[in-house]
């Protein structure tokens, strides 16, 4: 567990411009970008999105979508953090990324070590202070939802959590899509919402990243 989600430092990410870099998927990536593979186990899940169903294939147009508008700005905020963790102090090696209309759903990652990495998502443990009784849970489809991407689903003292290794170099894509998946079951992200990004060591989007439509 880590105590990040009081912290509210914040930008919005709701423009929309032409001239992204695609990546092989069709997909907008960040510059200078590897393709190595990380998070296996959740790049697998993703990839079974293409079970031939109406429900299955509408999951996938709304999963897709997303990437394609947040990928971007998700992996270019974790790019920032990689590059600055040898200079900074630990405890600013985090990325929060929250529903800016629900500013309690959020997914959380930390990079442990530049090899380890840490990522929560909200339970509603910690809507409330530590004084007042706990009134919120999230629905059990989404618990579900997010246990079938690795995190634990016992949220009786926390956030739901789970821990991966990173490869060297960093798949700042995978890891991207891996939060963007949690908040897309967990909390139905969906690209017409504005999320906001929360990481000290990169508090502004870079130059090499630009949205798309």
């Amino acid at each position: 567990m880590f105590m990040l989600r009081s912290v509210k430092q914040v930008e919005h990410f709701g423009r929309d411009e032409p001239g992204a870099v695609m990546g092989a998927d069709g997909l907008p990536m960040q510059l200078g970008a590897r393709a190595r593979p990380v998070l296996a186990r959740a790049l697998a899940i993703v990839a079974c999105l293409c079970a031939p169903s109406v429900a299955a294939a509408e999951e996938t147009g709304t999963y897709r979508d997303l990437l394609v508008k947040y990928r971007c700005p998700v992996v270019d905020r974790l790019q920032q953090i990689y590059a600055a963790a040898d200079y900074s102090h630990p405890q600013n090696w985090f990325l929060i990324v929250d529903l800016a209309a629900r500013p309690h759903d959020y997914v959380q990652c930390v990079f442990d070590t530049k090899t380890r990495m840490l990522c929560e998502a909200a339970s509603g443990f910690y809507d409330n202070v530590a004084s007042e009784p706990r009134s919120r849970w999230l629905p059990r489809s989404a618990i579900a939802a997010l246990g079938r991407l690795g995190f634990s689903t016992d949220d009786s003292a926390g956030n739901f959590e789970v821990w991966f290794d990173v490869t060297d170099p960093p798949d700042f894509n995978a890891i991207a899509d891996f939060i963007l998946k949690a908040l897309h079951d967990g909390y139905d992200a969906r690209a017409d919402v504005t999320l906001e990004f929360n990481a000290p060591l990169a508090p502004h989007a870079s130059s090499t990243c630009i949205p798309v439509s």
